[in-house]
């Protein structure tokens, strides 16, 4: 599902700027190969897969602050809420796996005030 995002969105951007006459980048499919052996982990994989959607979620957050253009708002809003789906479902593949660790977190100051 994730690949399938990824698709679209890639299409959805390239579509505008093909239609402003502007360079659409290469595409990285040159890089797949035909090997069926996975030489990482599905940990691994899972997790750089979730690294990536959150980076694209601040880009695409950052265009959609900055955009000045319709097409491109709309475009954006509809990849930001796309995303926030697959993450979704990424989070609670990792759960269920439990390769998602609890990120650390501030401290309790009300309880520390009770103890002073």
């Amino acid at each position: 599902d994730s690949q399938n995002t990824a698709d679209k969105q890639i299409q959805a951007f390239s579509k505008i700027m093909h239609a402003d006459n502007l360079p659409v980048p290469r595409s990285w499919e040159t890089e797949v190969t035909i090997s069926t052996d996975s030489p990482f982990s599905d940990k691994l994989m899972l997790y750089h897969i979730g690294f990536l959607f959150q980076a694209a979620q601040a880009y695409h957050g950052t265009g959609l602050a900055s955009a000045m253009r319709t097409d491109l708002i709309t475009t954006y809003e509809g990849t930001i809420l796309k995303n926030l789906m697959v993450t979704k479902k990424w989070f609670t593949i990792m759960v269920k796996n439990k390769w998602l660790e609890q990120p650390p977190l501030a401290p309790n100051r009300k309880e520390i005030a009770k103890e002073q």
